[in-house]
């Protein structure tokens, strides 16, 4: 018998499979499964398959080797063999028939069994009475549920309160490594620059230099080579007081030993310390020194000095006496601004280091009517950590909760009591204030039980008689216009 072989793929489906046997022509369907290829097809869809071959008037076969996909055919009576050659020489079981029913003829008593069926309705149903009873039940039902799952109540508590207090002995330093319950806080050392200005009126008088000294200076060769001699080489005297001349032009030496040569100086600074008696003048700077010799034969003169608002000494001291306090200062603020916010600075351990710049304006020997300071300093200082205080805050003040209070959250306060005292060590000691808020502890399911099913006049009478509560308690009753407290319990909210 004619056959159509199907060979399936690993992309086929139900649908795919099943418009591939539409267009069959033979009796006989054969659908080769895949060796080493899995196909979506479930065990209903070859019952589908099954049913679609038969409407096509074919008979359905399988040549399959997966144990699973045979049993599941067998069980639908669907043919499985081995290969497509077993299935066109081996026999396949014969299809059953079936048979198309004749419709049956109209019984003609069916009316008559129509009301032999008909019932009388019950009594009770045609009274007006019970049709009113059943209703009002059934608006009772209605009422009844509305009550229990309409009303809401929100309830807001206010527990008794109290502040808890202790004073706790600090000892903070670097060389402390962790907190303990005895009090000791490890310190953490900052360091920053503090920069600042400060004017002063200048009301002192001193001798200003103005013109400078002049005068020639003879260079004798130490050697036999040629000596060149720059201008702008310096020379100075050796007296108690060192004067310093430079060269006012280029010049030269002979190749031979206590040859001189004179050449025009002047005092690098103004001044009647310039004018300097003759031979005065003895050394020269730099390795040059090693190849001449100098002396100046005749004095030096020129060098003037007039008398006029200058800063003193005294002055300069007194600027920067007014000025370090003020650096102090705002270091301590600039500190307070790097560290966190709820740290806190020891303000005894605040240190000025390195002086990074000192500037006078006029400088030493200067005139002017104003003295101008310009200092930049180095600090450091130390600090507690806000988290290691609130370690040993909390250690200590829960070793005291009265029985029946609860710690309030974000209420935890410190405070230092005076100044710190710094000791040898470099160790600080201080008093440390220590505050929070307690609660009494309130059980919200006890509260609950208490108010259910009381009007809310009468729920708040009952929770401020039983509780600890610091006022009468807030109560939200949803609708507003409902006469009584909910009865079921997760209608009822205890803040």
């Amino acid at each position: 018998m004619k056959t159509q072989i199907i060979s399936l793929e690993s992309h086929d489906d139900l649908i795919s499979v099943r418009d591939r046997m539409s267009w069959a022509k033979s009796p006989r369907i054969l659908l080769v499964w895949p060796k080493y290829e899995k196909v979506a097809l479930r065990p209903v869809d070859l019952r589908v398959l099954q049913h679609h071959a038969h409407d096509l008037g074919a008979d359905l076969g399988l040549v399959t080797h997966i144990p699973n996909v045979k049993r599941d055919a067998r069980g639908f009576g669907i043919p499985v063999f081995d290969s497509t050659a077993s299935a066109q020489r081996d026999p396949w079981p014969e299809r059953r028939s079936t048979k198309r029913r004749d419709p049956q003829a109209a019984r003609p008593d069916l009316r008559a069994m129509r009301e032999t069926t008909r019932f009388e309705e019950a009594g009770w149903k045609s009274n007006s009475a019970a049709r009113i009873g059943f209703f009002a039940a059934g608006v009772l039902a209605v009422l009844t549920v509305a009550a229990l799952f309409v009303p809401r109540a929100a309830i807001k508590l206010t527990p008794i309160s109290q502040e808890q207090r202790v004073t706790i002995p600090v000892t903070a330093g670097e060389s402390i490594e962790s907190v303990s319950i005895t009090g000791n806080v490890p310190t953490h050392e900052i360091k920053f620059t503090v920069a600042g200005t400060q004017s002063a009126t200048i009301v002192s008088q001193a001798s200003v230099p103005q013109d400078k000294a002049k005068g020639v200076a003879r260079f004798k060769s130490l050697t036999q080579a040629p000596v060149t001699i720059p201008a702008g080489t310096v020379i100075y005297s050796a007296g108690p007081t060192t004067v310093r001349f430079v060269t006012v032009n280029e010049t030269h030496l002979e190749g031979k030993i206590n040859s001189t040569v004179e050449v025009p100086i002047i005092a690098v600074e103004g001044g009647e310390s310039g004018n300097l008696p003759a031979n005065a003048i003895q050394a020269v700077e730099g390795n040059l020194g090693l190849s001449v010799s100098v002396t100046n034969p005749q004095p030096t003169t020129g060098g003037t000095s007039v008398m006029a608002v200058a800063p003193s000494e005294g002055d300069r001291q007194r600027v920067r006496d007014v000025l370090l306090p003020l650096l102090q200062s705002q270091a301590q603020k600039q500190a307070m601004s790097v560290i966190g916010s709820n740290d806190i600075l020891l303000v005894n351990t605040l240190k000025m280091g390195q002086v990074l710049e000192e500037t006078y304006d006029p400088p030493a020997g200067g005139a002017g009517l104003l003295l101008k300071l310009t200092m930049r300093v180095e600090f450091s200082a130390q600090y507690m950590q806000a988290s290691d205080l609130r370690r040993l805050a909390e250690t200590t003040l829960n070793a005291s909760v009265p029985e029946g209070f609860l710690a309030l959250p974000d209420t935890l306060k410190f405070t230092m009591l005076g100044a710190p005292v710094l000791d040898g060590s470099g160790a600080s000691h201080f008093d440390l204030q220590v505050e929070r808020g307690l609660q009494r502890e309130i059980n919200a399911q006890r509260a609950n039980a208490l108010v259910r099913g009381l009007s809310p006049q009468a729920a708040a009478h009952v929770l401020l008689s039983e509780l600890p509560l610091e006022k009468s308690p807030e109560i939200d009753l949803s609708p507003s216009w409902w006469p009584w407290m909910p009865l079921i319990p997760f209608r009822i909210t205890i803040q």
